[in-house]
């Protein structure tokens, strides 16, 4: 079946490639992704739908975390991609306040080969480099930071980064992570938690 939306796979992917690998390269940093008229399932933000356009292909496995066949099939038709069970996906969509429990079965790569690992993308209602008014700030240490980064963040659980935390506590092996939201204009954006990053956070 041919693509329900009007993306080309190398105009859009390349622009929306380049502002995903600038955000994993510069941990915290926001990156707008090229918008594209989109009209996704209420489960999937536009931001996690590029993404997936983006890095996913016939090639790739994914798994949608507690959400419907009208989801998985979207990214499923859109993609190429196949839907498997969560230890066996690439990529991993979820709520940002989803409970954490499903990276318990994460790929987190191997010693050998660690960039087998999933990928996570985590769908959050909103971020900043400014303070926003309520969820939580994020300092941000580590490769591409030039000393910390803060990252203000909506929608996004402690549990679930507590938990991020554990499973990149073996580098190289871990979970890179990539924060997808729309900015105050319905942008659509990304932010990255790389394994590399060193994460704290509190409650604002």
């Amino acid at each position: 079946m041919v693509r329900e939306v009007r993306y080309d796979e190398v105009f859009d992917a390349q622009r929306h490639f380049r502002s995903v690998l600038d955000s994993v390269a510069r941990p915290g940093k926001i990156n707008r992704l090229h918008s594209v008229e989109l009209e996704p399932p209420s489960g999937l933000n536009a931001a996690s739908v590029l993404v997936a356009f983006t890095l996913m292909d016939a090639t790739s496995t994914f798994h949608a975390v507690h959400m419907d066949r009208g989801e998985s099939g979207y990214l499923a038709l859109n993609t190429g991609a196949r839907w498997t069970e969560i230890g066996d996906a690439q990529f991993l969509f979820a709520a940002g306040e989803e409970t954490p429990e499903f990276l318990d079965s994460a790929n987190c790569g191997d010693l050998i080969y660690p960039d087998t690992a999933a990928t996570v993308i985590l769908q959050i209602a909103d971020a900043s480099t400014t303070p926003l008014a309520s969820g939580l700030t994020l300092a941000l240490e580590g490769p591409g930071i030039d000393g910390t980064a803060m990252l203000f963040v909506r929608g996004l659980s402690a549990d679930l980064l507590l938990a991020l935390q554990a499973r990149n506590a073996e580098f190289p092996l871990g979970l890179d992570s990539i924060l997808t939201f729309a900015d105050g204009a319905g942008c659509p954006c990304v932010a990255a938690l790389p394994r590399t990053a060193r994460v704290s956070w509190e409650d604002r």
